[in-house]
């Protein structure tokens, strides 16, 4: 997420700098330190302005930079950007709860020698201990996976500001999110979902003039079952659970795939209704599902068998 030099020079960048003033604090070339503050100007942590032929440093004003102000000023003789860099806040961004080296390598895309070898500093220095088997933060040190999460936050808005200035982020993860805004975005890692893309299934939705996108540098297309729980975390409305059904029906989505995706998402609920719904033909009805004569109406009228 970020590096140990990154975190460093936001730790050195009190107050307004120029590239001499930073360089000279942390000790390091003013070629280098130029370079470094470009890399962190890209990911968000900082920002530049041009005064003659100085250019002026800040710091972000973000939430996940308070965060870790705050660690700091607190702990003085603790050196977090050491500890945090690298992979280390990947991994606590999991770490809200106890969790396994196993699962922890799992969500983050990582070896578990990784998951040891970033998280042993910090248990040597009692700010995380293991309990059957599962590493935990010490009641003191519990923000660190809201900073690891702040971060990626920060990172999430800082990519989609590049695109358009308007949005709102309605779900994210590490390394994903889902953003609304009224915008068209064209870059690669932006994927259309949403309304509009119910369309691919003949299955018009009218999008209320605002675009949906799934940010990933990993996913190649958006699934018939992402697709479903996109569309549950835009509006879970009647209106929007019945064009899921359609979809369920009509892309004859694959049961483990799309709770698996419900579950990433956090709509393992409404997925699960919809999927009993389906197979008791509308005998077991949330109070926003559709009656099923109402459905089976709307089915027909796509030409999806139900």
């Amino acid at each position: 997420m970020y590096t140990e030099a990154e975190l460093r020079a936001l730790e050195a960048l009190q107050g307004e700098s120029t590239v001499s003033g930073l360089a000279e604090e942390l000790d390091r070339s003013r070629s280098y330190v130029s370079e470094l503050v470009t890399r962190m100007e890209s990911k968000g942590l900082v920002h530049t302005s041009r005064e003659g032929k100085q250019k002026r440093i800040n710091r972000s004003d973000a939430r996940a930079i308070e965060l870790f102000d705050s660690f700091v000023q607190q702990y003085t003789h603790i050196p977090f950007p050491e500890l945090l860099g690298g992979a280390t806040l990947r991994i606590l961004y999991y770490l809200q709860s106890p969790a396994s080296a196993t699962q922890l390598a799992e969500q983050v895309g990582v070896h578990r020698s990784t998951v040891h070898r970033s998280l042993s500093p910090l248990e040597n220095r009692g700010m995380i201990y293991k309990s059957d088997g599962k590493y935990t933060l010490n009641d003191d040190f519990k923000e660190l996976s809201t900073v690891a999460r702040e971060f990626a936050h920060l990172r999430h808005r800082h990519r989609i500001e590049d695109h358009t200035e308007s949005f709102t982020i309605l779900w994210e993860s590490l390394d994903d999110c889902l953003v609304q805004t009224r915008a068209e975005i064209k870059a690669d890692a932006f994927l259309l979902t949403g309304p509009e893309l119910f369309q691919a299934y003949d299955l018009p939705l009218m999008a209320r003039q605002r675009r949906y996108y799934l940010y990933s540098e990993t996913v190649e297309e958006v699934s018939p079952a992402e697709l479903c729980c996109h569309m549950l975390v835009v509006d879970d409305g009647t209106r929007s659970q019945s064009y899921c059904l359609l979809l369920l029906s009509e892309a004859a989505i694959d049961r483990d795939e799309v709770l698996q995706a419900a579950q990433k998402y956090e709509v393992d609920e409404q997925v699960s209704n919809l999927l009993e719904y389906l197979d008791t033909e509308g005998e077991s009805r949330s109070g926003r599902l559709p009656r099923w004569e109402e459905f089976r109406d709307l089915a027909d009228e796509y030409g999806v068998a139900v």
